[in-house]
């Protein structure tokens, strides 16, 4: 495995497992407590819990990604995907509210299969560039390193943002 992929996962899991640890001493009227998230476009109403399961969709939208984009054939947990006609483009669709917090636990754990997708690049794929609106993050000039570090950075965003709610 190569050294930024490594170093990349590295990262990545870091992250996840961060967020992870985060919800642990936390309680169900936690997840309720408003949470104005400043990166995104429309914050109007957001709790912990919704900007909780936003992140947790952050990191099943890099293996979409990445299998959208044919950088990997993705894992059976991802499911396969369709419309192949269509670039994936995620996006800041508000998600509900996990019900309980072992819910936003189990979403965030789930996003280590994806993560588990970055083994599987090269770095001749770490330096290609997506196309331009392929993501939020692709604008054509970046490369896919590039893109996978303004996701990680845009999760870390809202991570602190979570912390300051509940702080």
């Amino acid at each position: 495995m190569s050294e930024r992929r490594t170093q990349l996962m590295a990262k990545v899991d870091s992250q996840l497992s961060e967020m992870i640890e985060f919800f642990g001493p936390l309680n169900e009227v936690d997840l309720h407590k408003p949470c104005p998230d400043e990166s995104t476009e429309d914050s109007a109403g957001d709790t912990v819990g919704a900007v909780a399961a936003h992140m947790a969709q952050g990191y099943h939208f890099l293996g979409k990604i990445l299998q959208a984009e044919g950088y990997t054939m993705g894992s059976p947990a991802m499911g396969n995907r369709k419309g192949r006609g269509h670039r994936y483009r995620p996006g800041h669709g508000r998600t509900l509210p996990p019900a309980a917090l072992p819910d936003v636990v189990d979403r965030l754990t789930a996003g280590k299969a994806p993560i588990g997708l970055l083994a599987d690049l090269t770095d001749e794929q770490l330096d290609s560039v997506p196309a331009a609106g392929s993501s939020r993050f692709s604008d054509g000039s970046r490369t896919l390193e590039q893109v996978i570090d303004e996701i990680i950075a845009h999760q870390a965003a809202h991570l602190a943002t979570l912390k300051r709610a509940v702080a």
